[in-house]
């Protein structure tokens, strides 16, 4: 009988795990591209694609309004950040019914890119990208998402 209940209870697990699995959605992806300036500056760009219906926010989100898309910069070795992020692609400002607001936003695709002072090579550039995203229905919790390059 207890062989019985802890394989029923084991079945539970597994299938609600595959269950959970099913419902987690991913509607942008993100990629990250290093490009060379000059010889001391990179330039990390992080390309959004954004499925149809969703939308991800720009850098410049007013305060009380969803989660503004931000780089962070960490653990780099023999580089430093500068400057301030830039929209490559730029965004689409307009009231959103959500967080009754004006709010900067991109639909299909993103670019952003955020320039890195090498001060000595090798470098390892890295850090995350935080973003959040919704749709009509619903917003999903802000997400982080890494990325580590090598400035030979």
């Amino acid at each position: 009988m207890m062989k019985k209940n802890i394989f029923a209870l084991m079945m539970l697990l597994v299938f609600g795990a595959i269950g959970i699995c099913a419902q987690m959605q991913e509607p942008v992806k993100w990629k990250f591209e290093i490009k060379e300036v000059n010889k001391f500056e990179v330039q990390v760009i992080a390309i959004a694609t954004i499925d149809e219906g969703w939308k991800t926010y720009g850098l410049n989100v007013p305060e009380g309004g969803p989660v503004a898309t931000e780089f962070t910069f960490e653990d780099m070795v023999n580089a430093k950040e500068l400057k301030t992020p830039v929209e490559v692609t730029k965004a689409t400002v307009k009231h959103d019914a959500v967080f009754d607001m004006e709010v900067p936003y991109f639909k299909h695709e993103a670019k952003i890119s955020q320039n890195v002072r090498i001060t000595q090579r090798p470098a390892t550039v890295k850090g995350y990208l935080t973003f959040m995203c919704c749709n009509n229905e619903t917003c999903l919790p802000p997400t982080d998402v890494e990325f580590e390059f090598e400035v030979k």
